[in-house]
């Protein structure tokens, strides 16, 4: 339990650095819209086509299949329940509280995460939840917040995140082992995605009216739904899958982390409502200090109990 406060406080720290260099004018609207584009562009590409470097481990055939699978159901879940709640809501709000709802921060802070409890093999897992993630993310996500972009065969190809599993995927499964010319470079860009990415989210943290932070109950209803409601889903659908100890903690533990640092990013790329986009990364992240711990405890209990 530590060792999961101590990585959100991590995040919290540098959402708050952002807030502060925002309030202090050093950070402006412009610059941080230039971030965005940047990260979403090429640190994207660059964070994907990382995961598949180095030492990536034997997983056997079926053991990637079924972390894809695994993988899948969890979005899958968290994308009915986004469905089915937020009815009422103005269109303009509803498309970033779905978006907050269905897609989980994964990568930013459930790889660290899964690495810290699960370890190496777990990190491998970890990967084919954010290929999945992505694929999702850039076709489903992108289409509901460019506000219903037509989608061709151009854009499904050549969006960032697709263009990292296009060079990503090979380099895994064929074993590919390229010069530290190219690999360095590609390590240095993945690594400013976190710091870069939560400033970003700090920087319009700064730009909403703290009442609202109190007074938007649709934000709370989100948190919910995104920490709680679609976690214990997940969850009881592993019970019937069954999947080996390593791949259901990691899954969980990536499942249960808050709103993904995407719907900012997104909100601020296709003008969206970038406000409730970072109040909703802000308030799951906060809260997400006790039922991340919680859910990591009941998937590790699972594992006794099934195996």
């Amino acid at each position: 339990m530590m060792v999961i406060m101590g990585k959100v406080a991590v995040i919290l720290i540098l959402i708050a650095v952002g807030y502060a260099v925002t309030k202090c004018g050093w950070f402006t609207e412009r610059g941080a819209a230039e971030v965005t584009s940047l990260l979403i562009k090429i640190v994207t590409p660059c964070l994907i086509v990382n995961s598949f470097l180095g030492d990536t481990g034997t997983l056997q055939v079926s053991e990637m299949l079924l972390a894809v699978v695994v993988s899948a159901v969890a979005i899958a879940l968290s994308l009915v329940i986004s469905l089915i709640t937020f009815r009422n809501e103005p269109p303009e709000r509803k498309k970033v509280l779905r978006f907050a709802v269905i897609f989980s921060n994964a990568g930013f802070m459930g790889i660290p995460l899964v690495e810290s409890i699960v370890g190496g093999k777990g990190v491998i897992y970890g990967s084919f939840f954010i290929v999945v993630f992505n694929v999702i993310c850039w076709t489903y996500g992108y289409n509901m917040m460019s506000g219903g972009a037509k989608m061709n065969l151009r854009t499904v190809l050549l969006n960032p995140g697709m263009i990292g599993l296009l060079f990503g995927l090979p380099i895994y499964f064929f074993k590919l082992q390229l010069p530290a010319l190219l690999t360095e470079p590609v390590g240095f860009l993945s690594n400013l995605n976190t710091p870069l990415a939560m400033l970003v989210i700090g920087s319009y943290i700064a730009r909403v009216d703290l009442h609202s932070f109190i007074s938007d109950l649709a934000v709370y209803k989100m948190a919910a739904l995104r920490l709680v409601a679609a976690p214990a889903a997940y969850l009881a659908v592993l019970l019937l899958i069954r999947p080996e100890p390593d791949l259901l903690v990691s899954s969980v533990i990536q499942a249960a982390a808050p709103v993904a640092a995407n719907t900012v990013l997104f909100a601020v790329e296709y003008h969206q409502d970038s406000e409730l986009a970072s109040k909703t990364v802000a308030v799951s992240t906060v809260l997400s200090i006790i039922t991340i711990p919680i859910f990591t405890i009941l998937a590790q209990l699972a594992c006794q109990f099934l195996f």
